[in-house]
């Protein structure tokens, strides 16, 4: 039996989907660094830093499960675009508050919350999508493998 770690990329669509998902998913790992940074620089707290990590996480855990029911009652692929747009408007808004330097604590967990709540939808379409761009389904162990190694949000 010959292991080939990389035979999932032999699919053209999952090669555009893992590069795409790569670069989004180093934005949101930047951007929540970045907002744990900016709260405890405005706190000095770390109760706060907590709850800012609270706040994008919990959504998170509420809403997954209609995240699932929508993604598997909607086109994913639409379900993902849309879920990508929005995480990318939030993220347009949390950078224009911020270089505007017209931002309190409440705004970026605010912000966090509407994050974790995309999220919330982002991650079962996007999961449940990897199945329909594999061309061979003896790769999609490989795919899910590679997800793995990579994960989600």
């Amino acid at each position: 039996m010959k292991i080939n770690t990389f035979r999932a990329f032999k699919s053209r669509n999952y090669r555009l989907y893992f590069a795409g998902q790569s670069v989004s998913l180093i934005g949101t790992w930047m951007q929540k660094t970045a907002v744990s940074w900016v709260v405890f620089a405005l706190t000095h707290s770390t109760f706060m830093l907590g709850v800012s990590l609270f706040a994008s996480q919990f959504p998170s855990f509420l809403l997954s499960l209609w995240g699932g029911v929508v993604s598997d009652r909607y086109n994913r692929y639409k379900v993902l675009l849309t879920t990508q747009v929005a995480s990318m408007l939030q993220a347009s808004v949390l950078t224009l508050i911020v270089f505007l330097n017209h931002y309190n604590v409440w705004e970026i967990l605010g912000l966090s919350v509407v994050l974790g709540t995309i999220n919330a939808f982002d991650v079962p379409a996007r999961q449940s999508l990897v199945y329909e761009m594999i061309d061979n389904k003896d790769d999609l162990p490989n795919a899910l493998a590679d997800l793995i190694e990579c994960p989600s949000r």
